[in-house]
């Protein structure tokens, strides 16, 4: 019994040792945690960018050239729904995400006209990416904001009506 004892009791030699040690590992683990939180934050963010991106093609499909209103790539200046419509759907379906950049894209060409116009019709494709800069918590509080990383979302579907 007093060998069990002596195990269990404190030593003397022994007592600043868990202090040192918890100094030393402290930041190791909270860079872990704020690390797994940001992996965490990026991921969300990233599957948001996503949804809103499929938000705005399904718009973009609804309203190809005989949508009401009509999506009209080929017009030289900016298409209502191309240019404000669009981005606005994307915009309001990525809650939570801000400075969204959004790009459409109609990526089919009308056959037998030049390859400036491109397709809002029926089997054609709508193309949308939304993007945003992502701060990792490390960077936007140590680094004032120095280092971020660009996380994108896109989609592509084809009209159908």
């Amino acid at each position: 019994m007093s060998r069990l004892r002596r195990f269990f009791t404190d030593r003397d030699d022994d007592r600043g040792q868990s202090l040192v040690e918890f100094a030393l590992l402290l930041p190791l683990m909270l860079l872990i945690i704020t690390g797994l939180f940001d992996v965490a934050r990026a991921v969300w963010e990233e599957n948001t960018l996503a949804y809103a991106a499929r938000e705005g093609t399904r718009y973009g499909i609804v309203h190809g050239s005989y949508g009401s209103p009509p999506a009209d790539p080929t017009d030289p200046g900016c298409d209502i729904v191309i240019c404000t419509n669009i981005p606005a759907v994307v915009r309001a379906a990525a809650i939570g995400v801000p400075n969204i950049t959004v790009v459409v894209n109609y990526p089919d060409n009308i056959p037998g006209v030049s390859p400036a116009k491109k397709c809002a019709d029926r089997n054609c494709r709508v193309s949308v990416e939304a993007s945003a800069p992502f701060v990792p918590l490390p960077s936007q509080y140590l680094l004032n904001g120095a280092f971020q990383i660009t996380l994108r979302g896109g989609s592509q579907l084809v009209i159908q009506r």
